[in-house]
Formats: structure tokens, sequence, C-alpha cells
């Protein structure tokens, strides 16, 4: 991995220290999967499922993106998609907009990253 993709990873928020672990050093199995993340639909599906005010389609997605998120040691919205994913589950919207909302910059802010080393 370039030293400048994994600084601005790092900025973004990939806690480096834990996917080395998970991924057992392998800093190139680690970049595949980072890269994967481009083509995961999850985070299309939530916002399609949170305008629908379809709060079980919604936790899908988002139960979905928070286990990528933990997989990845995306911690830069880790734990507002982990909030997320808490409401939904409770099969409610109040408080999804402002959660998404909060979530919807940082995730296109990876992408672009992720966009620009790939």
């Amino acid at each position: 991995m370039k030293p400048e993709f994994r600084k601005e990873l790092e900025d973004w928020g990939v806690n480096f220290a834990e996917a080395n672990e998970r991924f057992m050093g392998n800093e190139e199995m680690l970049e595949k999967f980072l890269k994967k993340f481009l083509t995961d639909p999850n985070m299309e599906a939530l916002e399609n499922a949170l305008n629908a005010s379809d709060a079980k389609e919604a936790f899908k997605a988002c139960h979905a993106l928070k286990g990528v998120a933990g997989n990845l040691s995306l911690e830069g919205f880790k734990g507002q998609v982990m909030d997320l994913t808490e409401i939904l589950r409770a099969d409610r919207l109040d408080g999804t907009k402002e959660l998404f909302d909060a979530i919807k910059p940082k995730y296109d802010a990876l992408i672009a990253i992720l966009t620009k080393y790939e």
C-alpha cells in the first residue's frame, strides 16, 4: 500500500493496527478488501430504505454496513453506523435522518479516497 494512501485512510479513521491484526499483517489483502468496499451496495440500500421509511430494510442494510465497517476497522463512521443500527433494530425511524446525514459525508469521503487510489 502506498504510504500516502495509508495516511489518507488513517486520517479518515481507518484503524490500521486493528485491521492489520484482523488481516494477519497482510496489508495487500487489507488493501484489496478496502477497495472492494467501492462496490458494497449497503449504503445505497440504506439510503433508499430510509427514503421509503422502511425500517426493516434499512436495518438489514445498516446491519450489513456495520459488519463491513467492523471488519475493515472503519472507525471514521463505525460508531454512528452502530447507533443507527440500534435505532432501526427497534423498528424505529426517529433520529435516523440526522444520523444518516452525519454518516453520508464520511462515507463519501472514504469513497473518494478509495477511488483516488483504485
